[in-house]
């Protein structure tokens, strides 16, 4: 775990003030002469910057590994909460012939085929819509059918997973 370093300025009586000295060569020299230390500054040293670095290290890898946790999270939400569809089946044969099968296209690709898909009839017309079956499943849509006398059925499809 990081602890902060407290940093501290150094006070001093005479923050601005230096002393000139004359060198042999003709230069001119400015050293500070700041008086009485009233408080110690926090040394700027290697050992202090290297910590503060390791702690801005530390908390890059903690938002990282939190970021990757709710990617995650949202690919597990995403899953269950799923994606709802309606279609619209028709079928031009007549009973026991049946031409009512329809591709349907995902909004959300899904990662593997391990999907399930609910149907919920929403209306039906011109006989009886018997069993829906679903088939070539994909990671981006599957088809579906229904197996009856039935001229026209809307559906409602809950697909849920696959993330």
């Amino acid at each position: 775990m990081y602890v902060p370093t407290n940093w501290k300025d150094e006070v001093v009586e005479h923050p601005n003030r230096y002393r000139e000295t004359s060198n042999a060569d003709g230069s001119i020299e400015h050293v500070p002469d700041p008086g009485e230390v009233l408080q110690e500054g926090t040394p700027q040293s290697a050992v202090n910057f290297n910590h503060m670095e390791a702690g801005i290290f530390e908390a890059h890898q903690i938002c990282a590994e939190n970021t990757r946790m709710l990617n995650s999270e949202r690919r597990k939400v995403a899953g269950i909460v799923g994606e709802t569809l309606q279609v619209t089946l028709s079928n031009t044969q007549s009973y026991p012939f049946n031409n009512s099968l329809k591709t349907v296209q995902l909004t959300t690709p899904r990662n593997t085929k391990d999907y399930t898909i609910t149907p919920e009839i929403v209306s039906a017309s011109g006989g009886a819509i018997g069993d829906i079956e679903f088939s070539d499943k994909l990671l981006n849509g599957f088809k579906v059918a229904f197996t009856g006398s039935a001229k026209t059925v809307v559906l409602n499809l809950y697909v849920r997973g696959g993330m």
